[in-house]
Formats: C-alpha cells, sequence, structure tokens
C-alpha cells in the first residue's frame, strides 16, 4: 500500500534521468557597475542568435526603465514535524530518515524533547504562555534566547494554531532541557537537539525585513533585469546565521545581492555584454531527504486543498519504508542517492498502475483517519477494498511469458533451497537462495573447508544441495599433518548451516 507506490517515484526518477538528453542553449549577460543584468528573452536556442542581440547593443547607450524598491518580510520557517526535521538531518548531517527516527525518539524518552512521531508543524495556542519557560530553560544557547525573552513573544498563527493540532504538537524541546549537559550526550543527539532549539528560536523569532530593488536597463528593444536586497531588520535569519556559524562544516551565509542606486530615465555608457554557454541538466536522483518529502505530498494534486491527510505513510512509517526497500533489494543507495535495483523496477512495470499510483494510497488513509473518527463506514471501506482486489486478479491473473522473464537474475542455478526449495544460485562470497525472505546460504570462505585445506567448489555445493552429502578427498588433518579421504554432510536447523564429516564405516 505504502512500499509499491514509494518505489514507483524511485523508478519513474530513474526513468527520467536515463531518458534525459541534455541540450544546449545560451544567455544573454550585461554588466554595468559590477552588477549583472539578466536578459528578460531568457534562453536562446542558438549562439548566433544571442550573439546578434548582443553586437546589436554593444557600444550602445542604456536607459534605466525602472527603478522600484519594495519592502520584503520573509516569515521564520515552521517548526519541526518528524517529516521535516528528517529531512533537515539529513541535508546538514547526512543522517538517514531512520537514524534521526532513532535519534529524536531517545531524546524524547530522555524528556528532552516533545513527541516526535507527528505530522504538524504547528503548536496549540494553550503552548503559548509556556514557551518563555521552554526558552529560559535552553540554557546552552541563552545568548540568543535572551533577545526574545525581553519581548513580548508575537502569537502568531504561523506557530500558534489549535486548527492544525490534533493529538500531539510540533516537536520542541523541554523544560528538562535546563538540567542536562548537552556536552554529556552523544554527539549525534547533540546535533539533533540543537537543530530542534534553532527552530524554536527562529521560528519564535522576529520576521526578517528587507528592502528589494528591481532595476531594469533598455537598449534597441531588449530588456535585461538585476535584483538586489538591503536588510532592515535581521530578524530570525541572524539567530540561523550564528546557527550555521557554529556548525563544524561552516554553512555559507546568506548570499543577499546588494545593488547601487540607480535613476529612472538616466541615459548610461560602457555597458558590457556577454553570451554564455550551457546545457540543460537532468533531473536528479532522489536522496533521502527529497524522497521523504515526495513521500509527503505525493498525490496532492488529486484532493482538495483542504483535504486533511495526503500523502504516503505517516512520518513514524515513512523511514521504515524507505529501509525495508533497500532491505528487500528494490533500492539501493549510491552515495547520497536512492536508486531503484533491477529487481525495484521489474516490480514497478509489472504492477498495474492502480497499485503504483500514490493516490489509492492516499484515499485510503484519509478514510481511515475518517473511520477512526466516526465519519465513515469500516465495513463499506472494506467491501470497496475487496471488490478491488478480485477486480484485479481477474484483469491480472498471472504474468505473461515476457513480464516472467524480467525477473530471471542471469546466475547459473545449481540446486535446490534445502529450506524453502527455491533456486540457488552462485554469487562471488557463496552460494544464495533466491527467495529474498530466505537466509539459506553456504558461504564459500567457510572455516570448515579452509581448515581442511579445502575450498567450496560450484560442483560441491551442487552435490550437497542435491544429496545432502559429498565425497570429499585430500583433507588436512590439523592434529596429524596427514590428508584423508571423506564425506561431507549437510547440516541446516533451519537457522544455521554446518557441516559434519562421516566416514565409510560411519
Amino acid at each position: 500500500r505504502v512500499q509499491t507506490p514509494t518505489l514507483a517515484l524511485v523508478v519513474a526518477r530513474q526513468k527520467e534521468i536515463d531518458n534525459f538528453v541534455p541540450e544546449d542553449y545560451w544567455e544573454l549577460k550585461t554588466t554595468y557597475r559590477s552588477v549583472v543584468f539578466q536578459s528578460t528573452k531568457g534562453r536562446f536556442s542558438t549562439e548566433l542568435s544571442a550573439q546578434e542581440v548582443a553586437d546589436g547593443i554593444s557600444e550602445n547607450p542604456f536607459v534605466i526603465k525602472s527603478c522600484v524598491t519594495k519592502r520584503g518580510r520573509e516569515s521564520a520557517p515552521r517548526l519541526f514535524d518528524l517529516t521535516s526535521l528528517q529531512v533537515e538531518c539529513d541535508k546538514k548531517y547526512g543522517y538517514s530518515a531512520d537514524q534521526t527516527l532513532k535519534l529524536i525518539q531517545s531524546l524524547y524518552e530522555k524528556k528532552f524533547t516533545t513527541y516526535p512521531r507527528v505530522d504538524t508543524t504547528y503548536l496549540s495556542e494553550d503552548i503559548y504562555p509556556k514557551v518563555p519557560e521552554v526558552l529560559r530553560a535552553m540554557r546552552p544557547y541563552a545568548n540568543l534566547a535572551e533577545p526574545l525573552l525581553s519581548k513580548t513573544l508575537p502569537k502568531t498563527k504561523k506557530v500558534f494554531d489549535n486548527s492544525k493540532v490534533t493529538d500531539h504538537h510540533a516537536i520542541i524541546p523541554t523544560v528538562q532541557l535546563e538540567k542536562q549537559n548537552i556536552s554529556e550526550l552523544p554527539e549525534s543527539e547533540q546535533k539533533v537537539i540543537r537543530l530542534v532549539s534553532m527552530r524554536l528560536l527562529c521560528a519564535t523569532g522576529e520576521k526578517h525585513i528587507y528592502d528589494e530593488t528591481s532595476v531594469t536597463l533598455s537598449c534597441e528593444g531588449y530588456a535585461f533585469k538585476a535584483k538586489g536586497k538591503t536588510v532592515v531588520q535581521d530578524g530570525w535569519k541572524a539567530i540561523e546565521q550564528r546557527f550555521k556559524n557554529s556548525l563544524k562544516d561552516k554553512e555559507a551565509a546568506d548570499d543577499e545581492k546588494t545593488i547601487p542606486s540607480f535613476k529612472e530615465n538616466d541615459i548610461i555608457h560602457s555597458v558590457s555584454a556577454s553570451v554564455t554557454e550551457h546545457f540543460t541538466s537532468p533531473p536528479k536522483a532522489f536522496t533521502e531527504d527529497t524522497l521523504l518529502s515526495a513521500m509527503e505530498t505525493a498525490g496532492n494534486e488529486d484532493f482538495e486543498d483542504d483535504t486533511e491527510k495526503k500523502g504516503l505513510g505517516t512520518p513514524a512509517t515513512r523511514a521504515g519504508i524507505i529501509e525495508k526497500l533497500v532491505r528487500s533489494g528494490f533500492a539501493e543507495r549510491k552515495g547520497k542517492s536512492l536508486v531503484p535495483t533491477k529487481d525495484g523496477i521489474n516490480r514497478v512495470a509489472v504492477r498495474p498502475e492502480q497499485i503504483t499510483s500514490p493516490t489509492m494510497t492516499a484515499e485510503w488513509e484519509n478514510t481511515l483517519m475518517q473511520i477512526e473518527r466516526g465519519k465513515a463506514d469500516a465495513d463499506k471501506f472494506l467491501a470497496g477494498i475487496v471488490d478491488m482486489t478480485t477486480s484485479l486478479i481477474k484483469a491480472y491473473p498471472f504474468l505473461s511469458d515476457a513480464e516472467a522473464n524480467r525477473f530471471e537474475s542471469g546466475k547459473e542455478v545449481i540446486g535446490k533451497c534445502p529450506r524453502c526449495g527455491a533456486e540457488v544460485t552462485e554469487s562471488p562470497k557463496g552460494f544464495f537462495c533466491e527467495n529474498r525472505a530466505c537466509s539459506f546460504v553456504l558461504w564459500k570462505n567457510s572455516r570448515f573447508f579452509t581448515a581442511k585445506k579445502k575450498a567450496l567448489t560450484k560442483s560441491l555445493a551442487a552435490a550437497l544441495l542435491k544429496n545432502g552429502r559429498a565425497p570429499l578427498k585430500g583433507c588436512y588433518s590439523e592434529k596429524t599433518g596427514k590428508t584423508y579421504d571423506a564425506s561431507v554432510l549437510l547440516e541446516d536447523d533451519g537457522q544455521r548451516v554446518g557441516y559434519k564429516m562421516v566416514f565409510d564405516n560411519g
């Protein structure tokens, strides 16, 4: 219900990457007083067309058509729910979603943070009078919290909103933090609690206010634009930047481009023009954080804006779903990227679209929530699933030969698994059962054989699988230093594989 459409997202992204064909394009820019102005015409499909415009305006005067300054305000980032915390921990520290879940769960069990398995980024309004106490308890960050405590805490709907909170509110630190020496926590937990604390400080800080100036130059009918910002009030961004500066990797400061003063209708000279070549880029493979975000919003376009439950899975289950896809061999990690395996691609290819689409899963999530609240009928919901399952079985009774062949591993089969009857094939490190749910394996580097100066060959493994025993000549005895002939017996208790030497008279 959740794994298949999640895997389908990864497979679809990989297909886009594989089918991507890069294209050339050219951009035209002008520079004046160290400010780069971008052509409003956008991209040029040929270098010639861009160069013709550049030649046409070269050494000609420009007119400042407009110079407009507008006051802008940027609200603080929302508090963390589990998914957004997992996304941020992956970006900042490279933690997997599963790692982050375990770390924040540990902090919760130590009573340093509130309940973590939540899908809301809001606090209920009754938390408002308690927040100053929480800020005072954040002793490791007292220098950042103090300015907030000296003013009346703003009660904004972007933070405090009862209508956006159900059983639990967003993740924030607790007053117990005052009793804890942060340096005594494991480093990984220190990083997570620091991130959660900084987000509360930012969310309750003042707005970031700036003046944004937009300037348009014109020459020979062609327009060029540039924008720049001047900070009026740092607000919450001052807290964020001090936090970034504290990180070991020292994230770069926000690139707030400033722009000198210009006056409308002025004629300017010495404006240089340049043409640069670029290439379109393929979509990026999913990383842990981008896949989590995609799962959270999957299928949203198919719902009304006021639909309460959307996406694939819940904040508490998404990390586990990703890990299970990797463990099952349907997806794999390549660096920070998550990509589908051959089996993962084939698994999605043979599934009906109804099963791979996130829409059905999101609809079920909504209905289950309505059933929980007594607003939908459970029997009717289950009957609908039965009808859908029945129709799918009738429509797809079996895989065609071509579809079944997708799942052939291409490895040589050497025998049948004694546990489940599936095929056993050879891999570089041993002979593995092809049934992913079965753990049967004959390891090539077995101490049993190396001690006897023998190797578990393909023919020996095949004989053991077929007959349960096989002759083994020239075995070395560690006690006597001599060699002997015997037979090796395969012993498997369903959990572990073992071997036993037997002799003709035994």
